[in-house]
């Protein structure tokens, strides 16, 4: 840690060893465990056997720097980091077995569908929970094989890794206590040893996890500094700051360390914190036991002071006051069995780990020490034993209240950063994202963007001239990073980037091809630059740039072998030649005309993960949001089976045969198309008797709507879409329009201006009810009903009218869909 502190690298503890005072006093914590009541005994049991471990996080980026450090400290040959084994668990088993057996794979997945959907489930337990999977064992022999193979290899280790943050130092050369090996393709040590192992072997494990919070906060301050000149020290930020606290009421905490959720958001904005402390608690409280066991509704009661905190003994008060009578902390725990029952704290945290791992005999042991203890203090034998499984109960449920704590700052640090530096914050932000992008779903890069625009943070597109590698901040605004595009990744933006800085903007793409290295920057760089519109500050739009791609990298290859056999031209003999305009454009530019927006906007969304100047649905937002129930991200989210209407674009489609068709089926083609809009994509699966009425509707690019059944296959978090119906939205528009409504002001119009209005709307006759709503002066509103005046929806008509009364002055009267909950009926994957 000292290491780290002088070099600049961001780190800090967490985990148990944050409650030692004297790791306070090192610097290895940046928490006082006397400020918040932290015990030293749940960091060191007097009972344990191997040395305690203390947790450090460290700068995601720079970790490798503390690592490389430790061996050249303690001897390369000492220190190694530890490998870890992936096991076949039950589904992992099945399809391994049936990919040896030459199963279908289709047979396969059914097989797995049926193993229940429970985090490290056995088979022999799953064929006792699940009925289809126990029928098919028994009746099915080629089923049976493939289940009882499994069942052979369940648990073996299946792959070798390396252990994200665990590390192994020896006194001597680690080959003398523990077999070692390469990572494949790397020169990296690891031991083949999990880790479990090596502690048990009496070697010392250390944990060094690289942190992405860390770093985004060293970056954030790196921005802050260069925007503003402060140097701030997140560490050193005031604890009670109002807008940070603002902030956390609102819940407007994407990219807040540990807060970021929408469980978590919702139960900020129902706590209200407005305090520290409230922040340890949430980390805490946050889970699933505190949360069924309906603990959190008991802390916000109290808390807003809807209810009184009550406390099983007086003596508890102090220790449960902080969490408003709840028993959150595994601390609190502890010094209720050493307040009430005279537990050693040591032996306290000894009970509380029998309790967790169910440990009946050790539990048996400390009941009887503490209903000795609490009677001897006063407590009747009955109550003490009332209070004993109490604590067995919340034992179960409380959290490291040190880790808890740890964790609270870095994420307090976060929104206070996001609170006073918001562009700089997200600009960190957004560059932390940059490792993990994944173009072909909407990942964190892209919300982390959304979230920008909510708070009126302007982004402005990736530019050759103007980008580098990670997002930058510049008078206000942030510019989008180079690395962040499809194919342009570390080498390629940094030298990009040194070019431009050393020898001034680049004119055009040619310009660009001969000063920056081939090696370096890719034709698939240069391709996807031009997409992102990273050249379009040259002059040159993006059709021209793709049609010059070519002759550039050519003329840019002669470039560079004429500077490599030393030759210069005739100009260069008179000294260098001047620096080209940024605006220059080439002579002989291509006559191509732009790209269609369409295209442009597929390129953007190939590159970027995104569609960045503009949304080819944007245009068709204001029909999808009035005339459909659910937009792709809100469907993803409902029970199976429940029916919506979504909309958006079409992409992706598969035309294909059903392999099995029923017996007197006509019908056997059926699709497949991604469902895309503003937030997010959904596979939907229009089968066969469906897409022989609206096949002729699946076209690529096409804008439609679908009422459609959410699907989710067990043992899946991802949903479908089994399509119903097909719509087309002018068709959607006419189908949800119940009616016409007229707005009329009382101060504006008079009988005259009625008598206007029905000249012109007796003109348009047609199927839809009119109703007149008046604005009276009085501020009331009244309604009329004009049962002998049906109208047509005409566009001729709705001009006529806005100029009369004004824009905006008509609208449709619509009848917005809802969500039908599941039906029975329906067989597997919503086919009847």
């Amino acid at each position: 840690m000292r290491f780290a502190r002088e070099r600049g690298i961001p780190s800090t503890a967490r985990g148990s060893g944050v409650g030692s005072l004297v790791a306070y006093a090192l610097h290895l914590s940046h928490v006082c465990p006397l400020t918040y009541g932290l015990l030293f005994e749940r960091f060191l049991d007097e009972n344990r056997r191997e040395a305690p471990d203390i947790d450090i996080d460290f700068c995601k980026e720079r970790r490798g720097e503390v690592i490389d450090y430790v061996k050249q400290k303690y001897g390369e040959a000492n220190v190694a980091q530890i490998g870890t084994f992936g096991t076949l668990q039950a589904r992992a088993a099945i399809r391994d077995v049936g990919r040896a057996l030459s199963m279908p794979i289709p047979k396969v997945d059914s097989v797995v569908a049926l193993v229940p959907d429970q985090l490290g489930i056995e088979l022999d337990e799953a064929l006792e929970k699940s009925e289809d999977l126990r029928r098919a064992y028994e009746t099915e022999p080629e089923l049976k094989e493939l289940i009882d193979f499994a069942r052979k290899i369940e648990g073996l280790a299946r792959n070798v890794g390396t252990h994200a943050a665990a590390v192994v130092i020896a006194d001597r050369t680690l080959v003398e206590y523990v077999p070692l090996q390469h990572v494949q393709g790397k020169e990296e040590v690891i031991t083949q040893w999990a880790m479990a192992d090596v502690e048990a072997a009496g070697l010392l494990k250390m944990d060094f996890l690289g942190l992405r919070n860390l770093t985004i906060l060293s970056k954030a301050t790196e921005l802050i500094e260069q925007t503003t000149g402060k140097k701030i020290d997140p560490h050193a930020v005031p604890l009670d700051d109002e807008a940070t606290f603002a902030l956390l009421c609102r819940g407007e905490t994407k990219g807040i360390f540990q807060l970021e959720s929408g469980g978590i958001r919702d139960l900020l904005q129902r706590m209200k914190p407005d305090h520290f402390r409230d922040i340890i608690a949430t980390n805490a409280l946050y889970r699933p036991g505190p949360l069924e066991g309906g603990m959190v509704d008991d802390y916000i009661a109290v808390k807003h002071g809807r209810k009184a905190a009550t406390y099983p003994h007086p003596l508890m008060k102090p220790v449960l006051e902080e969490t408003h009578g709840v028993m959150v902390y595994q601390e609190q725990v502890m010094q209720v069995l050493n307040l009430l029952g005279g537990i050693g704290l040591a032996d306290a945290y000894t009970c509380i780990k029998a309790i967790s791992k169910k440990k009946l005999p050790i539990i048996a042991k400390f009941r009887e020490e503490f209903v000795s203890g609490a009677t001897g203090r006063g407590v009747y034998k009955g109550h003490a034993e009332e209070l004993f499984s109490m604590i067995e109960k919340f034992a179960g449920y409380g959290f490291n209240k040190s880790h808890s704590t740890a964790y609270a700052k870095i994420a307090y640090m976060t929104a206070y950063l996001k609170a006073h530096y918001p562009i700089e914050f997200m600009a960190a932000l957004l560059s932390g994202d940059i490792p993990g992008r994944n173009f072909k779903t909407k990942d964190s890069l892209v919300e982390h963007l959304e979230d920008c625009r909510r708070m009126g943070v302007e982004v402005l597109p990736p530019d050759v001239n103007a980008s580098y590698p990670d997002f930058t901040v510049k008078e206000g605004k942030i510019r989008f990073g180079l690395m962040a595009v499809k194919g342009c990744g570390g080498p390629a933006a940094a030298a990009l980037a040194r070019e431009r800085d050393e020898h001034g903007p680049f004119s055009d793409i040619f310009d660009f091809c001969q000063r920056v290295d081939a090696a370096q920057c890719s034709r698939s760089s240069l391709e996807s630059l031009i997409k992102a519109g990273a050249f379009d500050s040259t002059g040159m739009h993006r059709a021209q740039c793709m049609t010059l791609v070519e002759r550039a990298i050519m003329q840019g290859a002669t470039a560079a072998k004429d500077r490599k056999s030393g030759q210069r031209n005739m100009f260069d003999t008179f000294g260098p030649a001047p620096e080209p305009a940024a605006k220059a454009r080439p002579a002989g530019l291509p006559d191509v005309p732009p790209w269609p927006e369409r295209e442009k906007l597929a390129g953007e969304k190939e590159v970027l993960g995104f569609y960045f100047s503009s949304h080819p649905l944007a245009e068709h937002e204001q029909v999808l949001s009035a005339f459909c129930s659910h937009t792709t991200a809100g469907a993803a989210q409902l029970s199976g089976r429940t029916e919506v209407h979504v909309g958006g674009m079409l992409s992706a489609i598969r035309i294909a045969h059903t392999k099995n068709p029923r017996p007197g089926q006509v019908q056997t083609r059926y699709a497949m198309f991604d469902l895309e809009d503003r937030e997010g994509i959904l596979r939907c699966i229009i089968w066969p008797e469906t897409y022989a009425n609206y096949g002729h509707l699946v076209k690529d690019g096409a804008v439609l709507a679908v009422r459609a059944s959410v699907d989710r296959r067990q043992g899946s978090d991802e949903a479908n879409l089994i399509v119903h119906e097909i719509i087309p939205l002018d068709e959607l528009v006419q189908k949800r329009t119940r009616g016409v409504v007229i707005q009329l002001q009382e101060v504006q119009h008079n009988v005259k201006t009625l008598e206007s209005l029905y000249e012109i709307l007796r003109g348009y006759p047609g199927p839809y009810e009119l109703e007149l709503h008046v604005a009276l002066s009085d501020g009331s509103k009244a309604i009329m009903q004009c049962e002998g005046l049906k109208l047509a929806l005409d566009s001729q008509m709705q001009r006529r009218v806005d100029e009369l009364l004004g824009p905006g002055s008509l609208r449709r009267k619509i009848e917005r869909p809802k969500a039908v909950p599941a039906t029975a009926g329906l067989g597997r994957n919503g086919r009847p």
